[in-house]
């Protein structure tokens, strides 16, 4: 009896383990995205696959990175640094420069297996200006490092989700003002803005200790809001608020950036559509 009693032990115990994995959800991180670019990143024993919402596009492009170990392709690496590197080269004349865009790198762990960051394209292609962008990798599992690089498009949109402007007080600082989202399908609607600052031509940093107000108006019915609402500070350069759009039309929405509570900014805004 004692031996059937451990044996139906070891028969419930199974049959609980099975059912937990079959009613274990699958996550899947790549739903609704589509495969941007792929390549190995040389010397890091790593393949790369990157993975975004649709091209390239002047403005907050939210980016997924897979990496595989290119001496087992099934399998993934789970811990890596992973840098985005964003690089615009313009040509005018006998002239050549070049320039980088804000980024967010991914955290070196991964989350359900890829790792999710950002970059902000400050500029579209075009004949004179071409893009590539660098994915740099330290492979944690070999401890190697490496970098994928890829010719890429960056396409303009209409209307802007950028605004790139110097300050108007004496330091003459640039920055760049992203439209990371709106919202604008209910009647309370979120915005968020990413604020950065520009340190030379190829590195940009977030600074949190400024201020963003926005001053909604309706183009058509010239309605506006009269009043700057804030927005709250959620870190890494990010803003949040939220504000009523009630009316069905073209909304402008004017932006003022403030550092202690002086205005550095003139002229700012974002076209919405509800």
């Amino acid at each position: 009896m004692k031996i059937n009693y451990l044996i139906l032990l070891i028969i419930i115990a199974i049959l609980y383990s099975c059912k937990s994995v079959i009613n274990e959800p699958v996550i899947n991180t790549l739903e609704g995205l589509t495969k941007l670019k792929e390549g190995y990143a040389l010397g890091a024993s790593a393949k790369v696959e990157l993975w975004g919402k649709k091209n390239f596009f002047v403005g907050y492009n939210k980016l997924t990175v897979v990496v595989y170990d290119s001496l087992n392709l099934k399998q993934k690496i789970l811990s890596a640094h992973i840098n985005f590197i964003p690089v615009v080269t313009a040509v005018s004349g006998t002239l050549t420069s070049a320039q980088a865009s804000p980024v967010e790198d991914p955290d070196e762990t991964s989350v359900n297996g890829v790792f999710p960051g950002a970059i902000a394209f400050i500029k579209a292609s075009d004949i004179n200006d071409s893009w590539k962008l660098g994915i740099h990798v330290h492979n944690h599992k070999y401890d190697k490092e490496g970098e994928a690089i890829f010719d890429i498009t960056v396409d303009d949109l209409t209307p802007s989700l950028v605004n790139t402007f110097t300050s108007i007080n004496a330091d003459k600082t640039k920055f760049e003002l992203t439209l990371v989202k709106a919202t604008v399908n209910g009647s309370i609607n979120n915005i968020e803005f990413l604020l950065n600052k520009n340190l030379s031509l190829l590195e940009w940093t977030i600074d949190d200790n400024y201020t963003v107000e926005f001053d909604p108006e309706m183009v058509d019915m010239f309605y506006a809001a009269h009043t700057s609402i804030s927005t709250k500070n959620i870190g890494n350069g990010h803003y949040t608020g939220s504000f009523d759009f009630s009316m069905v039309g073209e909304w402008k929405v004017n932006v003022i950036v403030k550092n202690n509570d002086i205005p550095i900014s003139q002229n700012l805004y974002f076209t919405l559509n509800k």
